[in-house]
């Protein structure tokens, strides 16, 4: 265990053969969320856990599950003969009955508002090109359409869930849930579906059930106690698949345990905790969202950080450089990448997805899925690729198929991204000073401040929440010269006092980041492509003068708990940097 400075993890000890070994088996089982099956998986999960030793906790808990049965698809052209067409229907849509749903097709390009204004879907079904995704299937509704068909490039059709709704849903988010079937085919039939309703006249009738209903799923939990901090870190995937599931998430998974048996072999100065969760793929992330409800005290009080893990080790596959970070923690990853693969990491924005369900709680966190294939792969998604603008060819054109095989893994692509998991996690559990970097978040506030206010400043007054990101930049600084003077000289107390705030800032500039919904909830399923508290400042920019109006009563508001936070961890980033106790809880 380091006593100061940093030490590389023990990168040799991982096992490209021991990961393959859990992966294919794994891949045995149907993984359906709160089936006997992923049971199964469960306990072979949890046998592979004690012997590497560590100690384990299997919870069982309700959650809203939603499996898809069975569905077909009926094409009617004017005049022409009627063709039955294969498809599958989605997590949380929308039965139809015995009868189905049958009306007019329109084609509504890939979705957007402005192409479903134009295609006028309502009282019809509409074809969307592309994957069902929440957003698309609102945004659809909304217009008025009775039915959904979307369009897959790629050879196989993708399962996918269509609930807007962030885990098992509240009374107010069950209304949010789909109202409306919705089915997916893959790219030959939706070649011949644009082709029929470009004719005119097209006809379609959806057959679809859905299964939506309470069931009780497993979640397991694993511990490697710390030997000096009482705080861990929280190394978490869902186990839970579509079909064999062996790169989702068969290999994260596989993953998670060799870490755990590495890590397990040595001492640790505080604790890394491993989640498995259930509900991922068929709950909305349903498993990690009722451990952050209900576990809220605890990752409040001891989480230091949360680092997720999704299919990795896909043949091809490449590191991605702009996977999920957040500034605080891109460092820490950016140096890990370049010691086992000698690339570098930029990161990308955390977004609403990968069970990132400890945003609102204020816990750093990092990676979803870590490696990709390249846009220009055999092997790449057309439909990532197309929903990407072509930055990427996603997790491979198998994702979310009957094709998730042991096939598609790569024993040495599997363990280069087990190496890097495992570097990762090493750092936070055995740096005693934590490896998070509230200097470069600060500095990010600053500059979209600033931006914000170059485009916006003539209809709200960004000057003092700016001139509070300059103060945070300052007292950030600071707080790095301190962090890094005890990182050559480590003091127990003051390392103690340094990471209870880091810990403190986090959880008052995360939620302020990620969510709208706070620190006690969560924020839809939605699509997020920056801080969701400064949409109605962006907006403002571009708006017309009535809509400027409401968008200022809302940009006022949201700028007043913007710089709230930002005070409140300019304040505790002063006293820390102070060498003061800083374990003064953030006022929520």
């Amino acid at each position: 265990m380091a006593r100061g400075g940093r030490s590389k993890a023990p990168y040799d000890q991982v096992s490209a053969s021991r990961l393959m070994a859990d992966v294919e088996a794994l891949a045995r089982w149907v993984r359906l969320s709160g089936t006997p099956e992923e049971m199964e998986s469960f306990n072979y999960v949890r046998r592979r856990l004690r012997a590497a030793g560590c100690s384990t906790r299997l919870i069982m808990h309700d959650a809203l599950i939603s499996l898809p049965g069975a569905a077909s698809l009926l094409i009617m052209p004017a005049g022409g003969p009627h063709t039955p067409m294969a498809c599958v229907t989605h997590s949380f849509a929308a039965s139809t009955g015995p009868a189905g749903v049958e009306a007019l097709a329109v084609h509504t390009g890939s979705g957007r508002p402005t192409e479903l204004a134009a295609a006028g879907p309502a009282g019809k079904i509409a074809l969307i090109d592309g994957l069902a995704t929440p957003d698309r299937v609102r945004a659809a509704e909304e217009a008025g359409a009775v039915g959904l068909i979307f369009l897959n490039r790629d050879p196989l059709v993708h399962e996918m869930i269509v609930s807007p709704v962030w885990g098992s849903p509240t009374p107010e988010g069950a209304r949010n849930l789909p109202r409306v079937p919705v089915v997916s085919v893959a790219r030959p039939e939706g070649d011949l579906l644009r082709e029929a309703v470009g004719a005119g006249g097209l006809r379609a009738r959806i057959n679809a059930e859905v299964d939506t209903g309470w069931r009780q799923t497993p979640l397991l939990v694993a511990d490697l106690p710390g030997e000096i901090e009482d705080t861990f870190v929280l190394l978490a995937g869902h186990v839970d698949s579509w079909h064999r599931g062996a790169m989702d998430n068969g290999t994260a998974n596989a993953t998670m345990i060799e870490v755990a048996r590495v890590l397990a072999q040595s001492r640790r100065y505080r604790g890394v905790r491993l989640a498995f969760w259930s509900g991922h793929s068929h709950g909305r992330y349903s498993g990690s969202t009722w451990y952050a409800d209900h576990h809220w005290q605890e990752m409040d009080a001891r989480c230091v950080a949360h680092v997720y893990v999704d299919s990795v080790g896909g043949r091809g596959a490449v590191v991605n450089p702009h996977a999920y970070a957040m500034p605080e923690t891109s460092a820490v990853a950016d140096r890990v990448i370049a010691e086992v693969t000698g690339e570098r990491f930029e990161g990308g924005r955390v977004g609403r997805a990968g069970d990132q369900s400890f945003l609102g709680i204020g816990i750093p966190s990092l990676l979803m899925s870590l490696s990709e294939q390249p846009a220009d792969s055999a092997d790449a998604s057309r439909d990532f690729n197309i929903r990407t603008g072509g930055a990427t060819g996603g997790l491979g054109w198998w994702w979310h198929t009957t094709e998730d095989l042991p096939d598609k893994i790569d024993p040495s692509a599997l363990e280069r991204d087990c190496r890097i998991y495992l570097g990762i996690v090493h750092a936070f559990a055995n740096e005693p000073v934590l490896p998070l970097d509230y200097q470069a978040t600060a500095r990010a506030w600053l500059r979209k401040l600033q931006a914000l206010g170059r485009s916006a400043g003539r209809r709200v007054n960004l000057r003092p929440v700016i001139a509070e990101a300059q103060r945070l930049v300052e007292a950030t600084d600071a707080l790095s010269r301190r962090a890094r003077a005890l990182r050559a000289r480590p003091r127990k107390s003051a390392v103690r006092t340094l990471n209870s705030g880091l810990m403190a800032l986090g959880r008052v500039l995360i939620p302020a980041d990620y969510t709208q919904a706070g620190r006690f909830d969560h924020d839809a399923a939605l699509e997020q492509h920056d801080t969701p508290l400064l949409a109605a400042v962006r907006a403002l920019a571009g708006a017309a003068p009535e809509e400027a109006k409401h968008l200022e009563v809302r940009a006022v508001r949201d700028l007043n708990a913007v710089q709230f936070a930002l005070s409140l961890a300019s304040e505790l980033a002063e006293a820390t940097a102070r060498e003061e106790r800083a374990g003064v809880r953030p006022r929520r």
